[in-house]
């Protein structure tokens, strides 16, 4: 694009996140992306369930890998909230990048740029997403801006960058694979990759994989402290005849499982 070519739409204009996921043709944020309390979010996620009809088509193909680690003990007999505490028992956090508190990890590449993804906790709890939006390059990410958002029936979920930079590539993989995300945050579920970072992604705010696994314990003792406190007495077990809960959000009620997640993605 030439000095003087001019653009429709301003490139310093805040996007709506549906916007930038091409099912709105124009529309600006004006809730500071704080989706959870944005009413237009409330109303696109009433109106658009195929989400979650897209995410249940792909869980067969992409399902979490954790998932396959659970051991399957019969329903009558296993307590619900270990149930689904289980694969968050067995989560790995590779050595080869930094990782942050509100649960996203950067890696360094040989040509300079960082690429970003959100960890297996996350991606484990958010499971499934039923579509991401994401900025489009070249764009300038602040520090603590979001640069990605996870779409799900029950909210929309802002990821931010922990260094400021330009992007310059984005997973387009996701846009028709969400749940990549989910089946591998590590690989195939990257999210973006940014050039000139403050730093490099081993800098001192992040930590190491060594560092960032007792997080993640006391992490998941918050999770379990949440699920037995808002522990349902029907539908929980298959006593009633219904069906098993294997869903944390199901078990805990939407509103809790959005304020849960919110907390999670914020540093802390």
């Amino acid at each position: 694009m030439t000095a003087n070519a001019h653009t429709i739409i301003p490139d310093n204009e805040s996007h709506c996140v549906w916007m930038d996921a091409g099912l709105v043709n124009y529309k600006l944020c004006t809730c500071r992306y704080e989706c959870e309390t944005c009413p237009f979010d409330s109303v696109m996620r009433e109106q658009h369930q195929t989400f979650a009809a897209r995410a249940a088509q792909q869980s067969g193909a992409y399902l979490p890998e954790v998932q396959h680690t659970a051991a399957a003990a019969p329903p009558e007999a296993e307590d619900a909230v270990s149930r689904l505490l289980a694969p968050f028992r067995t989560l790995s956090f590779p050595a080869d990048r930094s990782y942050y508190t509100d649960h996203t990890w950067m890696r360094s590449l040989p040509d300079g740029t960082v690429t970003v993804g959100v960890d297996a906790f996350l991606a484990q709890l958010i499971y499934p997403v039923a579509g991401i939006a994401t900025i489009h390059p070249p764009a300038h990410i602040g520090r603590g801006e979001p640069f990605a958002w996870l779409l799900r029936d029950s909210g929309t979920f802002a990821v931010r960058c922990n260094q400021q930079g330009s992007a310059v590539r984005v997973n387009a993989r996701l846009t028709d694979h969400p749940s990549l995300l989910t089946a591998d945050p590590y690989g195939e579920g990257w999210l973006i990759t940014i050039s000139g970072a403050s730093g490099s992604a081993d800098n001192a705010d992040g930590c190491t994989a060594g560092e960032f696994a007792p997080f993640i314990l006391r992490e998941t003792g918050e999770l379990e402290s949440e699920l037995r406190r808002n522990k349902r007495s029907v539908g929980t077990t298959m006593y009633d005849g219904g069906v098993r809960i294997d869903n944390i959000e199901k078990f805990i009620g939407e509103k809790r499982y959005t304020r849960f997640v919110s907390r999670l993605l914020r540093p802390h």
